[in-house]
């Protein structure tokens, strides 16, 4: 047995090693038998790393050492760069280990400790991100933090460097240990009270605050570049599916429904045309580092794909716009082909990182993606076509990074894909007819793509997280209803399914965090409830399997038991133990992800509609009105809690459609449906069989619904309200369409 577990080890390490640079002679440390694939990258610092738990800090309290928490992730380009500079850096890892217990924490696995260390970050700095470097006392209380340090302080980097920090903040522990011990325990007091006083039970929420909200997007919307604010860009996938929602919210006026619908619409053709988009493999980067949408940081995360896919499949049932359907299709066809487990869940992430085609010794973020005018060169024959490619790319023989962003050094000579000009607008200006533009633009794509295969890929960090699985889950199944594409239902079928038997206790209803080569550490945190859950119900609309129905609620029912506060309403982000010392909290914000109490209110509206469980809607509305005084002041910060009050604040939108989900019939009547978009609308099967008697056992209208001789019925909706059955589609269209007159 020792035998097989260390050569289990053995593999995860040699996996996870290929994103990081190992001197010959380096020894392991303690992380070289964890799982986690950040970790894993360390495991041959000289540092002295300690896994998160009660060993390093029983060592810090016996020793009386301050302790360095070192948080990020696999795929983190800072975090890599500071590994090279600091971490391995004989000098540097002396002075640590002399003087400090240093704990690495790889914040996917772990987003509570990530979470609490970064809120004391950002209060004390302003700003945040990774790598997360907090100071802690040996009672694990913050009292200094930042993300990256250069490794010693010099007029170029104008920051002071990470050695000059150790030996500041060590001299003041041996000249007064008390004084910081106490100014932790105050920043602890004051982080606390000021996550209790975060929310207000009093507020009371209405869809006025989605009109205020809009105006509040379209004040910070920059009109030249698209998306939201003026420096670096961030995709915020919630901002623009609440915007497309609201922007199809009957209750909403129509001005304010049309800037809505504008500023998304116009952000994604941003988005789409930019260099943050993968032009070659599909999906999309991180973010951009200037504000024009042009290059960006290179790596690609799950829930980033997920998230877009959803916003563009919005896009397309808003618009019809085909080039919306391709993108979403284009990034789901990216997750199946290079991001999926064996078994049919998704990897986490792709680096930024890679060997270099040009110098295949040396790593450089982007190589993987980037391009010099001599592979067009070498790629495309005809004179006229290759002109004309580089032209619609954006492609310059010294390169397209813009002047004076981070890593242009790097970028020098390499282009990054981006269209500037429409391609019927470079059509025209080129003297070149549309039938061929469209042609050489794929025939380059198709060349580039086999190209860029036989380059070294990015390191992919195989780790499976619940949370962002439920973000595919959802996107594969919401594609399947838009786009009539079974083989996408299946794709959400397979991923449910693998995370039901690994990742899911059939005894206790809990979830487990993640899973890699077998192992699943970490128990599942709220966000893994409320993203799941969500991508159940979504699946259900898929695939009128109403068993799917039968895990969510589940879940749900454990979640409100582990998360929910009764009290005051709406969910903490984690359980209360004794690893942490902070009080468990709620998330306020939207950031890469929506807050998991935001999607939970969306989904007890939701399976409320199904069971009619009025607790569920209690719950959904108490969670919302939590959050009443925040959203009044930070209108834009909250989308994914906008998204819920369509829900919430209004009457749920119910159609019943009666009739075998396979026949004819039916999937016409589906298919009317999800060419557009109703933003909360539930579509519940009555299809004579074991669904429609699962749902009647609480849904007590249905018992009664029925297709007439064959035929499929439709039923619109509002609380158990319905209009006149029909099974003539031009009805239904009228009936959905009613709704904004």
């Amino acid at each position: 047995m020792r035998i097989l577990q260390a050569a289990a080890i053995l593999i995860l390490l040699l996996n996870s090693l290929k994103a990081a640079e190992v001197p010959d002679d380096a020894k392991p440390n303690r992380l070289v038998n964890e799982q986690s694939p950040y970790l894993l990258q360390h495991a041959y610092n000289p540092v002295d790393w300690y896994p998160w738990g009660n060993e390093a800090f029983e060592k810090a309290l016996a020793e009386n050492k301050l302790v360095l928490v070192s948080i990020g992730y696999s795929t983190c380009h800072w975090c890599h760069v500071m590994n090279r500079e600091s971490f391995s850096d004989p000098e540097i890892a002396q002075y640590l280990n002399d003087n400090y217990i240093c704990i690495k924490v790889d914040r996917e696995e772990r987003p509570d400790i990530d979470g609490v260390y970064m809120n004391f970050v950002q209060a004390l700095t302003g700003s945040g991100g990774w790598p997360l470097n907090v100071w802690l006392t040996p009672e694990k209380k913050p009292f200094f933090g930042g993300t990256y340090f250069p490794p010693r302080s010099s007029p170029r980097t104008r920051a002071t460097g990470f050695i000059e920090v150790l030996t500041h903040l060590q001299s003041t522990w041996e000249q007064d240990d008390v004084e910081i011990r106490n100014r932790g325990e105050k920043i602890v007091q004051s982080l606390n009270a000021r996550a209790t006083a975060a929310g207000n039970t009093e507020g009371d929420l209405s869809l006025e605050a989605i009109s205020k909200a809009i105006a509040a997007f379209h004040y910070s919307f920059d009109g030249r570049y698209a998306g939201f604010g003026k420096s670096q860009k961030f995709p915020s996938p919630a901002n623009l599916t609440f915007l497309l929602r609201a922007g199809r919210t009957p209750e909403v006026h129509p001005e304010d429904r049309q800037l809505a619908q504008d500023l998304a619409l116009k952000t994604l053709d941003a988005i789409a045309n930019g260099g943050i988009r993968d032009h070659v493999g599909g999906g999309f980067h991180r973010y951009t580092v200037d504000v024009e949408w042009q290059l960006p940081h290179f790596e690609k995360m799950l829930y980033d794909q997920a998230q877009l896919a959803r916003a563009y499949i919005d896009a397309w049932q808003t618009t019809g716009d085909e080039r919306y359907k391709a993108i979403a299709i284009e990034t789901l066809d990216y997750l199946l082909r290079d991001m999926r487990h064996e078994g049919g869940a998704f990897f986490s992430a792709e680096d930024a990182e890679s060997l270099d085609p040009d110098h295949p010794e040396e790593k450089r973020e982007g190589a993987f993606y980037t391009w010099s005018t001599e592979d067009i060169n070498q790629l495309i024959a005809d004179d006229k076509q290759r002109a004309f490619v580089k032209s619609y790319f954006s492609i310059y023989p010294e390169g397209n990074a813009p002047s004076g962003n981070f890593p242009t050094e790097e970028l020098d000579g390499y282009n990054v894909l981006r269209v500037e000009t429409e391609l019927a607008q470079l059509a025209a200006e080129s003297d070149v007819s549309d039938e061929d533009a469209k042609r050489w633009i794929q025939e380059a794509k198709e060349l580039l793509f086999k190209e860029s295969r036989a380059r070294a890929r990015p390191y992919l960090d195989d780790k499976i997280i619940t949370a962002w699985n439920g973000l595919a889950i959802s996107a594969f199944a919401r594609a399947a209803q838009a786009f009539e594409r079974p083989d996408y239902a299946e794709v959400a079928a397979t991923a449910a399914t693998f995370l039901t038997n690994h990742l899911w206790d059939r005894k206790t209803h809990r979830l487990s965090r993640l899973y890699r080569n077998g192992v699943s550490p970490v128990k599942g945190f709220s966000e893994d409830y409320s993203f799941l859950i969500e991508g159940l119900i979504d699946l259900y609309e898929a695939t009128a399997d109403h068993q799917w129905l039968r895990y969510a609620d589940q879940l749900q029912k454990k979640q409100v038991e582990l998360f929910y506060d009764p009290e005051g309403g709406a969910f903490y982000s984690f359980e209360k133990t004794d690893d942490i010392i902070f009080d468990p909290s709620k998330a306020v914000f939207d950031g890469a992800l929506p807050t998991s109490s935001s999607v939970a209110a969306k989904n007890l509206s939701r399976l409320a509609q199904y069971f009619d469980n009025s607790a569920y809607s209690a719950y959904a509305s108490q969670t919302c009105s939590y959050f009443a005084s925040t959203l009044e002041l930070s209108r834009a910060s909250l989308p994914a809690l906008l998204e819920a009050l369509i829900y919430v604040a209004k009457k749920p939108l119910q159609i019943v459609i009666a009739g075998d989900p396979k026949s004819e019939s039916v999937k016409s009547m589906l298919r009317l449906v999800n060419q557009q978009l109703l933003p909360n609308r539930n579509i519940i099967y009555a299809d004579e069989a074991e669904g429609q008697a699962f749902l009647a056992q609480r849904l007590e209208f249905i018992k009664s619904v029925a297709s007439l001789d064959g035929q499929a019925m439709a039923y619109v909706c509002e609380n158990y309200v319905c209009q006149l059955p029909t099974e003539k589609l031009d009805v239904l269209e009228k009936q959905l369409a009613d709704r904004f007159d």
